[in-house]
Parts: C-alpha cells; sequence; structure tokens
C-alpha cells in the first residue's frame, strides 16, 4: 500500500493565461505506477467586488473524461503508463472564457486514499478586435 508520503507528483499544473480560442494542456505525473488519477475544476468570478465560486467539477474520474466534459469535444486527456510512471494530462483545444478557473489534479491509490494534489489558475483573455470605420462600413481586423 502506498500512501501520500511515498509517492510524488513529478509533474504538476502550473499557472496558464491563454487567449480565447487557443489550446492548453494541464500536466499530473506520478511517480507511482499503481494511482489513479483524477482531474476537477472550480470556476471563481469576481463580480461587483465579491467573489462567487461554483462547486468542484469533475473532469476527469480516473478512466474517462466525466460527461459534461465529455460532451464538449474540446476536453481529452493523455494517458500514458508504464514501469514507473501514470500520466493524466487534461488538454483543452479552443479554450473559451468559461474555461477560466483553477484545475485541480489528485492522486489516488484505491477508492479512499489520496496521495498528492496540485491546482493551477487558468487565465482565458479575451480577443482583441480593432474595427476601422469609414463612411460606408466598418472593417474588423
Amino acid at each position: 500500500m502506498h500512501t501520500g508520503s511515498e509517492s510524488k507528483l513529478v509533474r504538476r499544473p502550473v499557472n496558464t493565461a491563454v487567449v480565447q480560442g487557443s489550446a492548453v494542456t494541464f500536466e499530473c505525473v506520478s511517480d507511482v505506477n499503481s494511482s489513479v488519477i483524477y482531474w476537477y475544476n472550480r470556476l471563481c468570478v469576481q463580480h461587483n467586488g465579491a467573489t462567487q465560486c461554483g462547486p468542484n467539477g469533475g473532469i476527469y474520474n480516473g478512466y474517462e473524461l466525466t460527461s459534461t466534459y465529455n460532451r464538449t469535444q474540446r476536453f481529452s486527456v493523455t494517458k500514458v503508463n508504464n514501469a514507473t510512471h501514470v500520466t493524466r494530462n487534461v488538454n483543452i483545444n479552443s479554450t473559451q472564457l468559461s474555461d477560466a478557473g483553477v484545475y485541480l489534479c489528485v492522486e489516488y491509490f484505491g477508492a479512499v486514499e489520496f496521495g498528492q494534489r496540485s491546482s493551477a489558475q487558468l487565465i482565458v483573455l479575451g480577443r482583441k478586435y480593432l474595427f476601422t470605420i469609414s463612411r460606408d462600413h466598418v472593417v474588423q481586423s
């Protein structure tokens, strides 16, 4: 049986800022090949000076994307198992503003015992458009 103190996440997600429409990958690699990695996210929004956070949403249940994320076709998980490591990287293609939030990687051994966890913030910046206005029309560039 492994405990959290014996395992180590050798690759962890890092805080990332992207422009809307870009792709992003969050890495999570355990040095224990029998661990199971789950991914969660939590969106926190500031509005009128108050911070509101949604519930923790499951992205990946250790084996597959949850139904919410599987339906989007923008989320995928890179899965690699070898003799010494377990890798579960979350990939988001064509990010949207609603993807912003905290992404949490959690390492489990069995159903209840967890090892390490690590999180990263995703900031999605809106696209900047330049408009040129002439007498006859508006041109977006």
